[in-house]
């Protein structure tokens, strides 16, 4: 063996024992194997949701319908008839793909093994599972995985019982297989990647990188004392780097060890994610499992070079403490930086005003947000290092011992007073964004829970495919009892008062929707109209007698014409079916009849259906930013309190003996309330200040996100409260260590 390898294996080995036998070993062991752990989940779930994106895209692909006839075939002579319709399942989006096959060879779908027979269909698990029986058609088999975006996708092909798929009204199609991914199932309710890896890294990487640093320098003053020396002797920052090393590696080792159990459960089975209910591809994940295992070495990898760079190191011939020398320097940088992503913040309302929201402008507005938390504590470090001059003034002024010693420990010390506050900043921050981006989508969200609340399913809209009309009259003889029906004849003609403005040749002309309610005369009076005496049509204002129709007409129309007479359905009419008594009339019944006689297109929906539905596609997507920004915020959380514990011990040893000098332990209370009760309130204040212009992209128009004041005051108090609970701590920590505190060498 040689030399070098020697020397290699011993400064790691002296290394792990230094580690073991320093004051704050410990906790720092805890929080670099729980920053490993975390930093290690952060880089698997970014590779995680690059795989997931890259083969749903690939799934999309090979399911998308190839529309291209080949050159010279006649439109007759398409193999497949395709028609796409989109339902829903207790709120949730449904895709079905009505098929016809041609000829007995046509293509199959992936994930399907032969053709539905007439009146037949296929299901995924999950559509299966939420109960639909045979909405569709009788259900003969499952589709498998190969065929669905994900895992839980509700998708269905369903082939019609009568055949009416015809050339004149169906997309006609040569198989199955696109270089790009249709807009499906799935896939049309998803974020582009981009928007969720910024999402990720706001709310998850930021804190899993605070951690990090803060793990990285806990218990500092010793290592840096003891880097110091053996520069002094001639080590090299190689020899430094392996000293560092051993003294991190069983804790990074660990956090490994605990990561890499649920990485194996993600590439066996599949995982639903907790909150979000997301299901988790194996299959996606074994298709990327070396990217996934970079992911898990890069971990402790990048922990590592924090803790050979964080290391202050003073060269050969140098003293043996550290020095002073760019103490700061990283902190500089940091504040210097600040002011440029406030700027980008100040910007971004304006950019989204006149841009839109345009995956540049959100982007460069994430980017914002998580610049400004990111080098916020440095500024207010700055601000309160500086702020130590003057309390050192008034303690020389005045005589006051503590005050002068908290005054020149606080002096010139950015990085323990940026690792201090860095915290309470980003933990507003993050509490401020996840209470104002929900808050965005509050408005539609609620309107549309106000309307289910009102009517539930009691008035349904029925609107039919093509050539349907025919075949109204034997769906509606299949209502249930009790239920009424009536048409809405909707044109678009001239009127008087407000109406949509459309340009014309002649300038701008406007135009307001004209609307016919036709049915008869109990069917009339149950929606609060009046029956006409004869057959002609007669204008009645909408108003609050009306509530179902005004519910179900947009907010330009004031008024409808209303006409009795037997029931008859033209093209283009939408019918209303209602319960006059506000029973829930059965759903999932009439949407089966609706299909198998209407034909496939035929819709059938609650009032304000589209808003739910859309409303429940964002409450799913927001579940994310909940789950992200919960988990963020505890582990800022943890971090400052492991980063609090450590500075109360090193508070109570380094300020032991102050007491022989002083003659007084009141001085303990003094320097605590001065060195961590001040800084801590202080960056209270700033990053509830700092907390409104983070989130100033989400509550300027034209967005519409609120930040509740009482939130904010109460988050402040709060942590000014622990504050003083933590400067107290230290102070009592430090009385207690006074007592057995003997002169030794150090």
């Amino acid at each position: 063996m040689s030399a070098g390898k020697s020397l290699s294996r011993q400064l790691l080995r002296m290394g792990r024992a230094a580690g073991h036998g320093s004051a704050d070993g410990r906790i720092r062991f805890v929080a670099l194997t729980i920053a490993t752990f975390v930093l290690a989940v952060t880089t698997v779930s970014a590779v995680a949701a690059w795989a997931t994106y890259q083969e749903r895209a690939e799934r999309g692909a090979a399911r998308t319908p190839a529309l291209r006839l080949h050159e010279g075939q006649a439109l007759e002579e398409a193999p497949l008839r395709l028609q796409f319709y989109l339902d829903d399942v207790h709120d949730h989006q449904v895709e079905v793909v009505f098929v016809e096959p041609v000829r007995t060879d046509a293509p199959l779908p992936p994930g399907v093994s032969h053709w539905p027979g007439p009146g037949e269909a296929v299901l995924s698990p999950s559509l299966a599972a939420d109960g639909v029986g045979d909405r569709y058609g009788r259900v003969v088999g499952s589709i498998a995985p190969e065929g669905l975006a994900s895992p839980g996708e509700r998708y269905a092909y369903a082939r019609p019982a009568d055949g009416s798929l015809t050339v004149k009204h169906a997309l006609l199609a040569t198989g199955f297989g696109s270089q790009d991914a249709g807009g499906f199932g799935d896939l049309a309710a998803v974020r582009p990647l981009s928007v969720f890896l910024s999402l990720l890294i706001t709310m998850l990487g930021l804190p899993a990188g605070l951690f990090a640093v803060v793990a990285t320098r806990l218990g500092a003053a010793g290592r840096d004392r003891r880097t110091a020396l053996l520069g002094a002797l001639g080590g090299s920052r190689r020899q430094l780097a392996l000293l560092s090393t051993g003294e991190a590696a069983p804790a990074l080792l660990l956090g490994v060890a605990l990561t890499a159990p649920v990485l194996g459960a993600a590439l066996v089975t599949d995982l639903r994610i907790p909150f979000v209910g997301y299901v988790l591809a194996a299959s996606d994940m074994r298709s990327h499992a070396w990217q996934l295992v970079c992911a898990l070495i890069a971990a402790p990898l990048l922990l590592v070079a924090l803790v050979v760079l964080l290391h202050q190191w003073a060269g050969p011939g140098r003293s043996t403490r550290p020095r002073g020398a760019g103490r700061g320097r990283l902190v500089k940088v940091g504040a210097g930086l600040c002011p440029v992503f406030l700027g980008i913040l100040s910007w971004s309302p304006t950019a989204f005003a006149t841009q839109g929201a345009t995956q540049t402008v959100v982007l460069v507005s994430l980017l914002g947000t998580v610049g400004a938390l990111a080098t916020l504590p440095a500024a207010i470090a700055l601000l309160l290092s500086a702020a130590g001059r003057g309390v050192t003034e008034i303690g020389r002024r005045w005589g006051f011992a503590g005050t002068l010693l908290a005054g020149r420990w606080t002096q010139g010390r950015p990085g323990y007073l940026s690792r201090l506050v860095a915290g309470v900043v980003i933990a507003l921050g993050l509490l401020s964004v996840v209470q104002v981006y929900p808050s965005m989508h509050s408005a539609s969200v609620q309107g549309a829970l106000a309307m289910r609340e009102r009517f539930g399913h009691s008035v349904l809209t029925v609107q039919m495919p093509h050539d349907a009309e025919k075949r109204a009259g034997s769906w509606v003889k299949r209502l249930p009892a009790g239920a009424e029906v009536v048409v809405l004849d909707s044109t678009l003609g001239m009127a008087n008062g407000a109406g949509e403005v459309r340009e014309s040749p002649d300038g701008p002309v406007e135009v307001q929707q004209a609307v016919t309610v036709r049915g008869r005369c109990d069917a009339l009076r149950g929606l609060g109209l009046k029956c006409p005496a004869g057959r002609s049509t007669r204008a009645v204002p909408l108003s609050g007698a009306t509530p179902a129709l005004r519910a179900l007409l947009p907010a330009s129309v004031t008024q409808v014409g209303v006409r009795r007479g037997p029931f008859a359905a033209r093209q283009g009419d939408v019918l209303v079916v209602y319960s006059p008594q506000g029973e829930t009339l059965p759903v999932g019944r009439l949407k089966r009849d609706a299909l198998a006689v209407l034909g496939p297109g035929a819709l059938v929906e609650g009032v304000g259906q589209g808003w739910i539905g859309g409303a429940a596609l964002l409450s799913s997507q927001l579940r994310w930013v909940t789950l992200l920004g919960v988990a963020g915020v505890g582990l800022v959380a943890l971090a400052a309190a492991l980063n609090c514990l450590a500075e109360v011990m090193r508070f109570a040893r380094s300020i032991a003996p102050v007491s022989v000098v002083s003659g007084s332990r009141r001085v303990y209370v003094t320097v605590a309330a001065w060195t961590l009760a001040a800084p801590l309130c202080v960056a209270a204040a700033l990053g509830a200040v700092s907390a409104i212009w983070v989130t100033l992209p989400y509550t300027t128009p034209p967005r519409n996100g609120e930040l509740p004041p009482q939130m904010l005051s109460a988050s402040v108090a709060v942590l000014c409260v622990l504050a003083v609970l933590v400067a107290g701590l230290a102070a009592l920590s430090a009385v207690r260590e006074s007592r057995r505190w003997r002169p030794r060498h150090d």
